[in-house]
Parts: C-alpha cells; structure tokens; sequence
C-alpha cells in the first residue's frame, strides 16, 4: 500500500512532516541503534500492519533534503514496504549545531554508559536548548525516559564514579536517588558491592533508611512508619551486629527460617566479676 500527500511544503510548516522519503538521506555516521527485539524484516510486516507508529527525526540539509538523525531502521523498513512517505520530527537548529548533533549520534550509538547518556541529555537540554520533548523526539524513546536520566545527573559525582567503577547498573541508581542523604547514599552502594545485593535488596535498604530521617510529627499527633517487609529488619539487626563485632564485640545471631515465621536469636557475651580474695 502506497502512501501520498499532496501538499508537503503545508504539512512541513508543522513541526511532524509527512516527507517524500526521497528527499531524506540516512545518517551519513550510523551507530548501533537501539535494538527493539524485530528483525528489518518484521519492522517491515509491522509498518505494512500497522503503518510508522514513531516518527523519525531528520535535520534539514541543502537543496530541501533532510538528515536522519534517529529512525535508520524505520526509513529503510519504508523503503522495502513501497512506501513513498513517512512521519518525520524535523528538529529546528540542529543542522548548524555541529555538538548538538554529535550527542545525539553519540547517545544513539548504544555505547555509552548510562551515566554518560545522562550528562549528554543534559548538555542537549542546557548547552544546545533543546526541550525534553524534542531530546525524546531525537532519541526515538520516551519523555519519561529521558526524564529518569536526567534524574541520575543529580547523583554526586563521588556516586557516579562509584557506579561506573563498579559497573553497577542503572537499577541500582535509581533506587539510590531516592535516598537524600549523600552518605547514606554512598554507604549503601559500598554495602552493595560488598555483600553482592540485588537491586531490590537495595531498595529494601534504602526504604528503611528513609524510614529512619527525622520527620515532623504532625499537629497534635505523631508519625509512625509501617515497613511490612520483613527483610528490611533483618538488614537491620544484620547491621548492628557488624556495628557491634567491629566495635570489638563478640556478638553472634542464627537465623532460622520455619514455615510461617523467621527465628532470630543474638547471643551477646556478659562480662563476670572477678572473685574477691578472702581474708
């Protein structure tokens, strides 16, 4: 099925395009491109089903042709499929911005830390004026993605090191941003590390250490914090026994695990009074 639309120059007065794909050009420089799961030729029955459901995002060039700058795939997909025009994002001002343009190849190229995208959607949005829509248009993802990113920028740089040091994946940055306190932060990432927690493990650690911040009581009444997950206590008494055994206690628990409940007993040792001489 051939697709038309008579008059472009109308429809390129918006901000999405329907444009001839024979005026748009694949990206000259083509990084790896987000892998979605389909194979071209899948891409192609898709769009043959159900027409583009993303548009692509070009950038104007000479003679009235446009760039691809995310969307290769798609617009190569069109092409097989017979189709003679597609749903196009044309992004305003990025075909003089040289840096602009390379953040976005950059970020598309698949290769880069998560951390490193961020600070690159940041620098898009700060540096390059681009709003968070268009940052997302770009990209061929979602607002709300891009939103998550920009989040992780806010993480202290000691943290962020840590994580890329490490090679701790996204989860464990979004579940750590939650937390306000910068060394809590930092002290949970190392614990992380140290004793090889899942990322909910770390959200567990993280819930109970927001659960301990000091907060307002409310008029004429007071706060209580309900934690229903029992691991967040057991965390707990985990952590004041090393607390404790680094203190130069020795103090030891066994944990017993029984059909409905969990067994926890600490053992602390008690210091005995020496005899007295007798007279």
């Amino acid at each position: 099925m051939l697709y038309q639309k008579e008059n472009d120059a109308a429809a390129c007065a918006q901000q999405v395009c329907w444009l001839p794909l024979e005026r748009i050009s694949p990206r000259p420089s083509v990084g790896r491109e987000p892998v979605d799961g389909m194979t071209l030729m899948e891409l192609v029955d898709s769009i043959r089903m159900h027409g583009v459901i993303e548009p692509i995002a070009v950038q104007k060039s000479s003679g009235g042709r446009y760039v691809i700058v995310s969307g290769n795939r798609r617009f190569m997909a069109c092409r097989m499929a017979g189709l003679t025009h597609i749903d196009a994002v044309v992004l305003d001002g990025v075909e003089q911005d040289q840096g602009a343009r390379s953040l976005l190849e950059g970020i598309m190229s698949g290769h880069m830390h998560y951390l490193d995208e961020a600070a690159a959607m940041k620098a898009l949005t700060e540096q390059h004026g681009f709003t968070r829509e268009e940052v997302a248009r770009g990209l061929g993802c979602s607002v709300s993605m891009v939103n998550q990113r920009l989040r992780l920028t806010e993480l202290d740089r000691e943290l962020q090191a840590f994580l890329m040091e490490q090679g701790m994946p996204e989860g464990y940055a979004r579940a750590l941003q939650k937390l306000p306190d910068r060394r809590g932060r930092m002290n949970i990432a190392r614990q992380a590390v140290r004793e090889k927690l899942c990322v909910r493990d770390v959200e567990l650690l993280v819930a109970s250490a927001q659960a301990r911040l000091p907060v307002p009581p409310l008029p004429g009444g007071r706060t209580i914090t309900l934690v229903r997950d029992h691991r967040l206590y057991l965390n707990a008494i985990r952590n004041i026994v090393a607390q404790m055994q680094e203190a130069g206690i020795k103090a030891t628990t066994e944990e017993r695990t029984l059909a409905d409940s969990v067994e926890v007993t600490l053992r602390l040792p008690t210091r005995h009074r020496r005899a007295g001489r007798s007279l």
